[in-house]
């Protein structure tokens, strides 16, 4: 690492993501080939995954973090500073209670994805709401501490009107992958001005704001 830190902070390993068909040592030399400082491992529901991952990448020499992908009732939520398995359909408000307890934090993922799992804009419709008009009338969004504004898998659209949501709550955005296969690791990530050398640092830099989520390929 140089001045600064590239992570692609939402990947899933075969492990704990059945969706995905990216094990840990695939995740690891694609990071590297697509010229990656480190990875966050966010599988669905569980840590296991990312713990795995994480010994794997200290015997190789890479730097892996630790994360959940978790699903509440208001959709796909990523996090960040909480190491323990998040049950599924747990509601958006206890997460973060639980989340913000321990120092953690909460991401939007993917909030305007439409196809191929939950999200924020789908549990608007299911309230009859329209999230890019109506993001206001849910108060416990101010919950949040992130958005994730640039995901690799999703349409422009999608970004850039998750771009306009985090501007309106006023919470930064990260950029990720959402890698399930090798060919999609790095595809987007977030670069952090300074050198990212721990989960405390992670955690630190994500509060903090200072980093800017960037396409990298796609």
């Amino acid at each position: 690492m140089s001045t600064g830190t590239l992570i692609d902070l939402h990947v899933h390993t075969t492990i704990s993501s059945g969706c995905s068909v990216l094990d840990p040592g695939d995740l690891i030399e694609a990071a590297r080939r697509s010229r990656l400082d480190a990875v966050c491992v966010t599988d669905h529901y569980f840590i296991e995954g990312a713990n795995v991952t994480q010994r794997l990448g200290r015997a190789r020499g890479f730097p892996v973090f630790r994360g959940v992908e978790a699903r509440t009732d208001l959709g796909d939520m990523l996090v960040f500073g909480y190491y323990q398995d998040i049950p599924e359909g747990v509601s958006f408000q206890d997460l973060c209670w639980y989340v913000h307890e321990v120092g953690g934090l909460v991401f939007a993922a993917h909030p305007f994805h439409t196809h191929g799992g939950p999200s924020l804009t789908l549990s608007f419709q299911h309230r009859g709401l329209d999230l890019a008009e109506d993001w206001d009338r849910l108060p416990v969004l101010q919950e949040l501490d992130g958005v994730e504004t640039l995901n690799g898998q999703v349409s422009e659209e999608a970004n850039r009107q998750a771009r306009v949501l985090a501007r309106r709550l006023g919470v930064p955005g990260i950029g990720a992958s959402d890698a399930h296969a090798a060919d999609m690791v790095g595809s987007a990530a977030t670069r952090f001005p300074r050198p990212i050398r721990s989960e405390a640092e992670l955690v630190a830099a994500l509060r903090n704001g200072d980093y800017s989520p960037v396409r990298l390929s796609g």
